[in-house]
């Protein structure tokens, strides 16, 4: 089925690839009369959940859509209309099937991907385009037309076939999109990880987003409904946020709990308000000098806590290193020995971030290893 792309989405030059072809995606749902989740228009664009969120937010704020109902019960109205003309014999657009769309690229290749199949489509299954033309036709750089086809290249996508005609050399591009389709095992196994690992952190930054959405005080005789209310306009906002940008709102949030009187007495804005309307007030150069303090004092704090971990690693490991004998050096591995010297001073390292503890510990450990040992 894919997604179809007009030349007249291609021509807006304060989009993004990435929001052209979520806006074309969303055109077509509303021919269709669909209202899909973030996760459904994900699953089609092979994007993450958390990707559409943050380009749904973009069209809205470029007052390309507009919102309606909460996240549970959405409808998304176009607000630009676009004059899509279908004329014969001409670039009117192009079609992103699915096997481009689902393939692991940018957005900018999978455009140009399905451009060159359209070319072939209409030139008797060949593509002799230039790259100025492709470029043209897609709006871009010729520069980024050259380069994306060189990696494209290099990564099995397509191959390009040079001859001479009448004395001028003609190139010709073939997609290999079948070859690329079929992966080993060991490549559906990485990119399973991946989609896991994408799954983790999103969850991870869901939990961020609600965690901050909750530090953030509630007025005095607050309805549950009302609440309810700031959360379904507040999270979609907060997760089309950097970490960075999290960590800046969180403070802000403590800072003014801690020195303004008037949310002290309860006279805090709703939250959307602070997030919007209230965020020159809130959000002003006053307040980022006071988190560039913030955060120099935290490195330094991180800092020093990384030299006291590692002078009291190198003090228990150099006894606990004492004690072993050559036999024991053959018969484990950094990582068991890890783990029995972990079990002998776990308490002593309980103030730590485990991770680091461990990352320390194994490289010193690696370290002292005699060196015919590994």
């Amino acid at each position: 089925m894919g997604v179809y792309v007009h030349k007249s989405i291609l021509e807006l030059t304060d989009l993004k690839n990435r929001e052209k072809l979520v806006f074309a995606y969303l055109l077509s749902l509303k021919l269709k009369k669909i209202n899909l989740s973030n996760k459904e228009i994900a699953l089609t664009l092979n994007f993450s959940a958390i990707e559409i969120k943050k380009i749904v937010l973009s069209l809205k704020n470029k007052k390309y859509i507009s919102l309606v109902g909460n996240t549970t019960k959405r409808e998304i109205k176009i607000k630009k209309n676009l004059e899509m003309k279908f004329e014969k014999a001409t670039f009117n657009g192009f079609n992103l099937d699915d096997d481009i769309l689902k393939l692991d690229l940018n957005t900018t290749k999978k455009f140009i991907l399905a451009e060159i199949r359209s070319l072939i489509s209409s030139k008797n299954g060949k593509c002799t385009a230039s790259n100025l033309h492709i470029a043209n036709l897609l709006k871009l750089k010729e520069r980024a037309i050259q380069t994306a086809l060189f990696e494209l290249e290099n990564g099995g996508f397509l191959i390009r076939v040079l001859k001479n005609v009448n004395g001028k050399t003609e190139r010709t591009i073939i997609l290999n999109l079948n070859n690329t389709a079929t992966t080993d095992e060991a490549e559906a196994s990485t990119k399973e990880k991946e989609v896991k690992d994408k799954d983790e952190a999103e969850k991870q930054t869901n939990k961020d987003v609600l965690a901050i959405f909750e530090s953030f005080p509630k007025r005095p005789i607050m309805s549950e409904l009302k609440i309810e209310e700031q959360k379904s306009l507040c999270l979609p906002i907060l997760q089309s946020k950097t970490k960075e940008e999290l960590d800046f709102i969180k403070f802000v949030i403590d800072f003014n709990v801690k020195n303004n009187e008037s949310w002290k007495a309860g006279f805090m804005p709703y939250m959307y308000r602070f997030l919007t309307t209230d965020k020159e007030k809130y959000f002003c150069e006053e307040i980022k000098n006071e988190f560039k303090i913030f955060k120099n004092k935290q490195t330094i704090k991180v800092n020093a806590n990384l030299q006291l971990l590692t002078l009291r690693l190198e003090q228990d490991l150099f006894y606990f290193f004492a004690e072993l004998e050559d036999n024991i050096w053959e018969n484990f591995t950094n990582e068991e020995l890890w783990e029995e010297f972990i079990k002998i001073n776990k308490n002593t390292y309980l103030k730590f971030d485990k991770s680091v503890v461990k990352k320390e510990g194994l490289k010193r450990i690696k370290e002292y290893r005699p060196p015919k040992l590994f």
